[in-house]
């Protein structure tokens, strides 16, 4: 048992503490400030009057930890504290705390395993009624997965990544904007985002998601080519020609856009009649 001394304000604060706990049935943390203020009974300086209220308000929390349900079920006949027996007292009490949190992080896993095996079920599910010709039945499917499993983590990034890979792009857009509200650094997001937008033909949503990715992953090859073929969409030469040669500056070996490169140069002559070709800041 460890002795640094504990104030009778310390003792009293961890009963306190200990009750609180025991009534919202926080089995671990009941354990864990009872034991700290049994350990506080024998390292303090504690003597007299203020002692003795001490100990009536270590007997209510005790009154208190004895009426918990699992408890009960381990130790029917309570947890005894008995003067002079506070050291056997305190190693009793951080046993069963280390005990029933084993016990119940084993719970938690088992728990938790089950439910995942339950969202892939579901996941499937969805998948198979898209590939039945039922889009319409998985959109719903998927709207009770994501409101059911909110609490994982990355599950609109999740769905919303499914959704584009089956052609939902119009579908995908809220939930990957949601993922990315909740985690603006989520790759898998934003590229979907930017393929959703892609796939619905709507170049300037695409370059804005794709700017967007640039601001929170930084700039790359493959964000600057897509970048520039969706210039090219527009025929806006000149951001044509600047993205596909960040692009190939980053991979010299990128033939599609040494292509656009060559494709778009001409063209910016020809609309500068001979000036200067406008320069463009690409940091994002």
């Amino acid at each position: 048992m460890p002795t640094s001394p504990m104030t009778a304000k310390d003792i009293r604060e961890d009963i306190a503490r200990a009750r609180a706990y025991a009534k919202k049935n926080d089995y671990l943390r009941t354990l864990k400030y009872l034991a700290s203020a049994i350990r506080g009974m024998v390292t303090s300086q504690v003597f007299g009057a203020e002692k003795f209220e001490i100990q009536a308000h270590l007997d209510e929390a005790l009154r208190d930890l004895n009426k918990m349900k699992m408890i009960r079920k381990l130790f029917p006949d309570g947890l005894t504290y008995r003067k002079g027996k506070e050291k056997a007292f305190f190693q009793t009490l951080m046993r069963l705390h280390k005990k029933l949190g084993e016990a119940m992080e084993k719970a938690r896993v088992a728990k938790l395993r089950k439910r995942l095996g339950v969202l892939d079920d579901n996941l499937i599910k969805a998948a198979k009624l898209i590939h039945a010709g039922q889009p319409l039945e998985a959109r719903k499917l998927y709207s009770k997965i994501a409101e059911y499993f909110q609490d994982i983590e990355g599950i609109h990034s999740d769905i919303g990544n499914r959704m584009a890979m089956f052609g939902l792009f119009a579908e995908a857009v809220p939930y990957l904007n949601k993922a990315l509200e909740t985690q603006n650094s989520d790759a898998r997001a934003h590229n979907a985002l930017i393929l959703c937008y892609e796939g619905l033909h709507e170049p300037d949503k695409a370059m804005a998601a794709i700017k967007d990715a640039m601001r929170w992953l930084g700039p790359s090859e493959n964000l600057y080519l897509r970048l520039a073929k969706l210039h090219l969409q527009k025929r806006e030469w000149g951001e044509v020609f600047n993205n596909a040669k960040a692009a190939h500056d980053r991979n010299p070996l990128n033939t599609e856009a040494a292509k656009l490169m060559k494709q778009a140069e001409p063209k910016i002559f020809t609309a500068a009649k001979g000036g200067a070709k406008k320069s463009h800041d690409l940091n994002f």
